[in-house]
């Protein structure tokens, strides 16, 4: 197969998964209130680290997987953990204190603290891993390692994986003024409604990944 149509086919299938549309509203909520160009260093932080992750899985994800007996189905359950957390923080959190009598929003200590965030602690976990190169884009990663083993097709679906990772980038950094567009009052409604679809989709990571490890258990006893 031409390498050119590995790099397609490899791209379509990554940002299939990857889906870094529907990471914004995570991005949104998680870096609410901290400066436009910290803001931006989470996003290239957060595309260099999932080019990393799933470049990391295309050389030897098969080696990390069987070293450690990690299975797919246990990446699933974690990544639904996480998922489902992140969903909880948003909607159990009262909102009504951070806004005046005229309806402004408040500076606070935490908002301080939250605009000087170092952009590594919220840029690789959660939003690199598992929003961006959560288990369905490593698990297409292993796939993709299955179906071109040569070297250079190897580096075709690298080229792929890079291009994910820089639109993933692209996308994120135009979530700021999509966040000015609607206002802080209407960010703050699309987060909660928002955190309640991340919330199901967490609990769904959670049944697909049970799901194949209680039928184990049914087909062993």
């Amino acid at each position: 197969m031409p390498l050119s149509k590995v790099i397609i086919l490899s791209f379509i299938a990554l940002i299939t998964m990857v889906n870094p549309l529907a990471v914004i509203p995570s991005f949104v909520a998680l870096t609410g209130g901290i400066s436009r160009r910290t803001r931006a260093s989470v996003a290239l932080v957060a595309g260099i680290a999932c080019i990393v992750v799933l470049t990391t899985f295309l050389l030897a994800g098969n080696y990390v997987f069987k070293f450690f007996g990690i299975t797919v189905p246990a990446f699933q359950i974690m990544g639904g953990v996480i998922f489902l957390t992140n969903a909880m923080r948003t909607l159990v959190d009262d909102d009504r204190r951070e806004y005046n009598a005229g309806g402004e929003k408040r500076m606070e200590d935490s908002d301080q603290k939250k605009a000087e965030i170092d952009p590594t602690s919220i840029a690789v976990v959660p939003i690199a891993v598992p929003m961006l190169s959560g288990p369905g884009a490593i698990s297409s990663v292993m796939v993709l390692v299955n179906l071109y083993p040569g070297v250079e097709a190897k580096l075709a679906v690298m080229i792929a994986i890079i291009a994910v990772g820089a639109l993933s980038y692209a996308v994120l950094l135009a979530a700021d003024p999509i966040s000015h567009v609607i206002g802080d009052r209407g960010r703050l409604v699309f987060a909660k409604i928002m955190s309640l679809l991340l919330g199901a989709i967490g609990i769904q990571f959670i049944i697909n990944g049970v799901k194949p490890v209680m039928l184990e258990i049914m087909h062993s006893a």
